[in-house]
């Protein structure tokens, strides 16, 4: 068995869950440079959600306290976020009758 096949195969589910966090931030960033996404939609907000999510499951396994408060920072202000944008649609809803 190669090293890269020995590698893979003992990953754990919580290295798994943080290898897809870390995928997630950087496609989400990558995105948002692009411009593929806007850095003030529900989309990139919830990408970051999801990959603070994934990256503090990690923590499970590899616990960091640093880690630990960054990730769920990134959860707390994502939420804010998406309520803004929720607030704001629900404003300009208003301003437009149907």
């Amino acid at each position: 068995m190669n090293v890269l096949t020995q590698f893979v195969t003992e990953l754990s589910v919580f290295d798994i869950s943080g290898l897809l966090g870390f995928a997630a931030y950087l496609g989400g960033f990558a995105s948002l440079q692009f411009g593929f996404l806007d850095g003030n939609g529900k989309t990139y907000a919830w990408v970051n959600i999801l990959a603070a999510s994934l990256v503090l499951i990690s923590l499970y396994e590899a616990f960091n306290l640093a880690s630990l408060l960054i990730q769920v920072s990134w959860i707390i202000i994502g939420y804010f976020g998406i309520v803004r944008h929720r607030r704001q649609q629900e404003t300009i809803g208003r301003s437009f009758p149907a």
